[in-house]
C-alpha cells in the first residue's frame, strides 16, 4: 500500500514536471516567434521597397543558414539548397528572379538584392565598381537607394503602430494608473508640493496614460519636470515644477514618488512573530471595523492607531465554493517611521538623521538579496544588528564605511534574532562593471522597525542629549509610564509634551535616569490629528533652503521646522489638512515661539509592513473605434521614440547610466515575464521592441541601416561614393563597436541574472 501511494505521489510529480516543462516551452516559442516577426517585418519592408524601386531580388529568406525548401515562379516548389542563377540563365529558363524559401533557423530573416555581392575593386584607384545591370541596387539613384535602406525601420514603426493598435482595438492593456499613491517626505516631489491622491494627467506637455508613463519621464529629466495634475477630481490651478536634484557623485536624485495601491495584497512576507497574516488574493475590506477602499484607507487607520495592534477584516476567494468569499480577521501591530530630520547632505548624513528627539533607534535588516554576500553570510529579515565589525550598536554611516573600507574581506557581524546573540561573517563584493570600479555590496536593505526600545546613539545638542544616556542603554520608563518599545517610547513623549520628564534606562546590568524637557509643536497646541498635513503658512507653501532648493511644507516636517525658525516671535496663518482622505483646507492662527518651531510628532509615523498591495489598474481601450485605436497606437509610437530619444541623449550626457540597458538575455528574460501575464503584455513588450529596433538600426553606425543612409547622404553631397578603403575602415570600426556593445550588456545581462547586480 505505502509503495502504491509513493507510486502515484511520483507520478504526480512527474506529471507537474511536464506540465511546468510545456508551459515553459510554449512561452519561449511565443517569444521566439514574436522576435522573429519583428526582424522578418523589417526584412519585409527592404524587400517591397526594393520591388518598388525595381531592384533585382534574387533571394527572400525566412531564417538563416541551409535552405529547407522554397518557390520560385517557373521553377514551383523545391527541396534542399539550390544554384544561383545568373540573370542569363533566368532568362533561359523563363523562371522568376526572386527564390523565396524557408531556411533551417526559421527566425527572422534577410533579403539578398543583385549587386551587393558582386563588387569589384581597383586596385591601383580603390575605387568600387559592379556589373551594369541597371536593376542592381549600386546602380541605382542615390534617392531610390535610400528609399530601399530605410524600408525597413519604416516597417517597424509601422508595425509597431498596428501591435498597438491591435491591443487597444480587441484587447485593452491593463495599466498602473497615473495616481500618486505616496510621495517621499523630503523628495524633489514633495518639495514640489505633489501629494498622494494626485492625478498626473501631462508632464512636459505631453498627456500620460499611465504610472510608467511618469517614471519614465522622470528618469528622463534633465534638470526639471513641469506636471499637470487633479487633486480631489478638479484639475490644480498652477502646475508642479519638480526640481531633480543630483548627489554629490553627479547621479539624478529619485523624484520619490510611488503609485496608488489597492486593498488586494500581492506578497507577504515571512511570518513575523509566528502569527499569520493575510495572504496573496485577500483583500483588505475594514481596519479596526471601519471600511477601507484602497491603501489610502489602510495607511491612515494605521497612522491615527497610536502604537496599538490594528485589527484586519479580510475576504479571501473560497476554493471550495466559486463565487464567494471568507471573512477571515487578523491582528497587526504597526511599524514606526522615522522621516529624516537633515534635508541635504551625503546618504549617510540624511539616513542617520531619523531621530526621535535625538534617540537615534538601532538598525535592523529590512530584505536580503537572495544570492548576495549577506545571503550568503545567513542575514534574515528581521536581525537587529548589535555589532558591525568592533563597532557596537553601529549607525549606517558606520556600517556603510565598513562595507566599503572591506571590499574582498570578511567582516565579523553579530546580529540580535528571536532574543538570541547570532554571530555572523560577510563579505562585501564588488558587483561587475566593465567600466569602473563598481562600490562594495553585500545586499541588503536597512529598516528602522526594531520593537525593543534600544538607543544606538544620541544627537548632541538634541532634547535627549540631556539625559546623558549610553550608547546601547534601552529604556525602560518614561515619566510614570514603562515602556517596551520605541512606539511606547514615542506616544510617553506626545503626553509629556512641554513638560521635563524623568527617562530611566538599562545599561548593562545597570539602571540610571536623567531628565529631558519634551519640546511643544503646532501639533498638540493646534490639535492636529497624526496624519495631518501642512499646506502653506501665511500663504507659502515651501520653504527655500540656504542652497536655493525648494522644500515643500506638506510632507516635510524639517521644511515646517525652518520656515517656522524665521517666523519665531510672530503669529502665522496656518492652512493644514485633517489627512490625505480629507484635503478640505482648514486655517487658524500659530503663535510661533523659539521653543515650538520644530513639529517634531510629524516626523513619525505608523504604517504596515507586513503585506504587499497591487497597485491600481486602468483598462487603456479604443472602446471599439478603430480610428480611435489607430490614434493611439500613433501616440504610443511617437511616446516611445521620443523616450528612445531621450534615453540616448542621456546616456551621452550620463545622466542615465548603460547599467540601465538591457542587452538579448536581458531583453529575453522580459519578453518570458510578459508572455506568462498574458497576450495583451506581451505583444505591448514586442511593439516596443519594435520601435527600439527601428531607432537602434537607423542609428549612423556602419553596418546597419542608418550607417548606409549616412554613406549616401555623402555619396550625394560629394557627388561620387566614399572610398573603397574609406567604407571598409568605418565599417570594421562600427562593426567593432556593435560587437563590443552587445558583449557589454550580454555579460551586464548575465550578471544581473545570477544575482550580481
Amino acid at each position: 500500500m505505502h509503495s502504491e501511494v509513493a507510486g502515484v505521489v511520483n507520478s504526480l510529480a512527474m506529471a507537474s514536471t511536464l506540465t511546468e516543462w510545456l508551459v515553459n516551452s510554449y512561452l519561449f516559442l511565443k517569444v521566439l516567434v514574436g522576435f522573429s516577426l519583428i526582424v522578418f517585418v523589417h526584412e519585409f519592408g527592404h524587400f517591397l521597397a526594393a520591388k518598388w524601386m525595381d531592384v533585382r531580388v534574387d533571394r527572400f529568406a525566412v531564417g538563416f543558414f541551409r535552405r529547407v525548401f522554397g518557390y520560385r515562379r517557373g521553377e514551383g516548389f523545391t527541396f534542399g539548397t539550390r544554384p544561383s542563377y545568373t540573370p542569363e540563365e533566368i532568362a533561359a529558363k523563363g523562371y522568376g528572379e526572386t527564390d523565396y524559401c524557408l531556411n533551417i533557423l526559421p527566425f527572422g530573416g534577410y533579403v539578398k538584392m543583385l549587386g551587393q555581392d558582386d563588387i569589384q575593386i581597383n586596385e591601383d584607384t580603390g575605387e568600387m565598381t559592379t556589373g551594369d545591370d541597371p536593376r542592381a541596387f549600386p546602380n541605382k539613384p542615390i534617392s531610390k537607394r535610400m528609399v530601399v535602406v530605410s524600408a525597413g525601420v519604416i516597417c517597424n514603426v509601422v508595425f509597431a503602430v498596428l501591435l498597438y493598435m491591435f491591443v487597444f482595438l480587441v484587447l485593452g492593456k491593463s495599466m498602473v494608473a497615473p495616481l500618486i499613491g505616496q510621495v517621499e517626505p523630503g523628495s524633489a516631489a514633495a518639495a514640489a508640493g505633489l501629494l498622494a491622491g494626485d492625478r498626473v494627467v501631462e508632464v512636459d506637455g505631453r498627456s500620460v496614460s499611465s504610472f510608467e508613463d511618469v517614471v519614465m519621464a522622470a528618469v528622463l529629466a534633465s534638470d526639471r519636470l513641469r506636471l499637470k495634475v487633479e487633486r480631489a477630481g478638479q484639475p490644480l490651478d498652477r502646475e508642479i515644477d519638480i526640481e531633480v536634484g543630483r548627489k554629490a557623485d553627479g547621479k539624478k536624485e529619485a523624484v520619490g514618488i510611488w503609485p496608488m495601491y489597492t486593498a488586494e495584497v500581492v506578497k507577504t512576507p515571512l511570518r513575523p512573530e509566528g502569527r499569520d497574516v493575510p495572504r496573496p488574493g485577500d483583500k483588505i475590506v475594514a481596519v479596526n471595523g471601519t471600511p477601507v477602499r484602497d491603501a489610502f484607507g489602510i495607511m491612515t487607520a494605521f497612522q491615527n492607531s497610536a502604537g496599538h495592534e490594528v485589527h484586519l477584516t479580510v475576504e479571501r476567494p473560497d476554493p471550495e465554493h466559486p463565487g464567494t468569499t471568507r471573512t477571515l480577521e487578523y491582528a497587526q501591530r504597526p511599524v514606526l517611521q522615522i522621516e529624516p530630520d537633515v534635508i541635504e547632505g551625503s546618504d549617510a548624513e540624511i539616513t542617520d538623521s531619523r531621530h526621535l528627539l535625538g534617540l537615534r533607534p538601532r538598525w535592523i535588516v529590512g530584505d536580503v538579496a537572495a544570492g548576495e554576500p549577506a545571503d550568503q553570510a545567513g542575514f534574515q529579515r528581521g536581525d537587529v544588528v548589535t555589532q558591525w565589525g568592533t563597532t557596537i550598536d553601529p549607525l549606517y554611516a558606520e556600517i556603510l564605511a565598513s562595507i566599503h573600507a572591506n571590499a574582498g574581506k570578511p567582516v565579523q557581524v553579530v546580529v540580535a534574532r528571536d532574543g538570541q546573540r547570532v554571530p555572523l561573517t560577510v563579505t562585501p563584493q564588488r558587483s561587475f562593471q566593465l567600466f569602473g570600479s563598481a562600490p562594495p555590496r553585500i545586499g541588503v536593505v536597512f529598516g528602522l522597525e526594531e520593537r525593543r526600545a534600544v538607543v544606538a546613539d544620541v544627537v548632541p545638542g538634541a532634547p535627549a542629549a540631556e539625559v546623558g544616556m549610553p550608547r546601547g542603554a534601552e529604556i525602560i520608563a518614561i515619566g510614570s509610564r514603562t515602556v517596551s518599545s520605541w512606539s511606547d517610547v514615542y506616544e510617553a513623549l506626545r503626553a509629556a509634551v512641554g513638560t521635563t520628564v524623568e527617562v530611566r534606562y538599562r545599561s548593562g546590568a545597570d539602571e540610571a535616569a536623567g531628565h529631558m524637557a519634551v519640546p511643544s509643536s503646532l501639533v498638540d497646541e493646534l490639535t492636529l490629528p497624526p496624519s495631518a498635513l501642512i499646506l502653506s503658512i501665511d500663504g507659502q507653501d515651501s520653504v527655500t533652503l540656504p542652497s536655493g532648493k525648494k522644500l515643500g511644507l506638506a510632507l516635510s516636517a524639517s521644511g515646517v521646522r525652518r520656515f517656522l525658525e524665521q517666523k519665531a516671535g510672530k503669529t502665522v496663518t496656518i492652512e493644514y489638512a485633517r489627512s490625505l482622505l480629507d484635503l478640505r483646507p482648514q486655517r487658524t492662527e500659530f503663535q510661533v515661539r523659539k521653543d515650538n518651531v520644530d513639529p517634531w510628532q510629524m516626523r513619525v509615523h505608523y504604517t504596515y509592513d507586513l503585506v504587499t498591495l497591487r497597485p491600481f489598474t486602468e483598462l487603456v481601450t479604443a472602446h471599439g473605434n478603430p480610428l480611435t485605436a489607430l490614434a493611439m497606437g500613433g501616440k504610443s509610437t511617437y511616446r516611445m521614440l521620443w523616450n528612445i530619444y531621450l534615453l540616448i541623449k542621456n546616456m551621452a550626457t550620463q545622466n542615465v547610466g548603460v547599467q540601465n540597458v538591457a542587452g538579448p538575455v536581458g531583453i529575453f528574460r522580459v519578453a518570458i515575464q510578459q508572455a506568462e501575464l498574458g497576450w495583451s503584455d506581451l505583444l505591448f513588450f514586442l511593439a516596443f521592441i519594435s520601435v527600439n529596433l527601428a531607432v537602434i538600426n537607423f542609428m549612423p553606425l556602419p553596418v546597419v541601416d542608418g550607417g548606409l543612409m549616412l554613406f549616401l547622404i555623402l555619396e550625394r553631397i560629394r557627388g561620387k561614393p566614399l572610398s573603397a578603403k574609406m567604407q571598409i575602415i568605418t565599417t570594421l570600426a562600427g562593426l567593432a563597436l556593435i560587437v563590443l556593445s552587445f558583449l557589454f550588456v550580454t555579460i551586464q545581462d548575465i550578471t544581473r541574472l545570477f544575482g550580481g547586480s
